[in-house]
């Protein structure tokens, strides 16, 4: 990993919990609505890279 791969995540984790420290602000339980729907969308992504990760390491199928 590059430093800008790590700068473009530490930049995304900070600005997660700006948004859900923000919203908590203004309404907490909306804050834990985003939160939750937020750390679903990131094991979705987390999923599709670990799985697109191992079909690159077999490429001769089977």
């Amino acid at each position: 990993m590059n430093i800008i791969a790590i700068a473009a995540w530490l930049a995304g984790l900070v600005g997660f919990g700006l948004l859900v420290g923000g919203v908590a602000l203004i309404h907490v339980p909306t804050a834990f609505i985003i939160a939750g729907l937020g750390l679903i969308g990131w094991a979705w992504l987390a999923d599709k890279a670990a799985a697109r990760a191992q079909f690159k390491r077999n490429p001769e199928g089977g």
